[in-house]
């Protein structure tokens, strides 16, 4: 299996706290949790890897990443927030688990609940009769599947840009 890229430092956090032990406890590296990162390869793409053990169960965890050889760079004042480049779809999330952070983020931070609609819209493709979609096969987790039995509906391009749009506006004019 080829190793998952990690576009961002926000978005290998965010699936990191996305990703709890079996066990259920959700504690990750970042949150104090004793942990390490290791780089095991240098390059264009860097390869890394972060293991801890679980404070819950004991049982050890481990995730490993390529992130882009470029640091990310930070964004400006006025940027808006991205969670991932803005171009290349997440191999970490898929877009039903990126609905979910949009959901979650809805009140509290509408730009980072319009981020993660950026990256659902990034998932888009043209369907047969013309119309533009995410297609099912882009719901790769039970969460995100259940995401998207919830309303299928709302992944269409329109419905997701209205969405987006919404969260924008509500952070410029809230």
């Amino acid at each position: 299996m080829r190793i998952p890229l990690a576009r961002t430092s926000t978005e290998t956090t965010l699936f990191l706290e996305l990703s709890p032990c079996a066990c259920g406890n959700g504690e990750f590296p970042g949150r104090g949790l004793p942990w390490s990162a290791t780089v095991l390869d240098v390059g264009e793409e860097n390869t890394l890897r972060y293991d801890w053990s679980c404070p819950g169960c004991g049982r050890y965890r481990e995730y490993s990443f390529r992130t882009p050889g470029e640091p990310e760079p930070f964004p400006r004042q006025g940027e808006i927030f991205r969670w991932g480049d803005g171009v290349t779809p997440s191999q970490l999330l898929d877009p039903g688990q990126w609905m979910l952070v949009a959901d979650r983020f809805a009140e509290q931070d509408r730009a980072r609940a319009a981020a993660a609609v950026d990256e659902v819209l990034l998932f888009v493709r043209r369907r047969m009769l013309g119309s533009w979609a995410v297609p099912r096969s882009a719901f790769r987790t039970a969460a995100g599947r259940a995401r998207y039995r919830r309303d299928p509906r709302e992944f269409t391009r329109d419905r997701l840009e209205i969405a987006r749009d919404g969260y924008r506006d509500a952070t410029v004019n809230g």
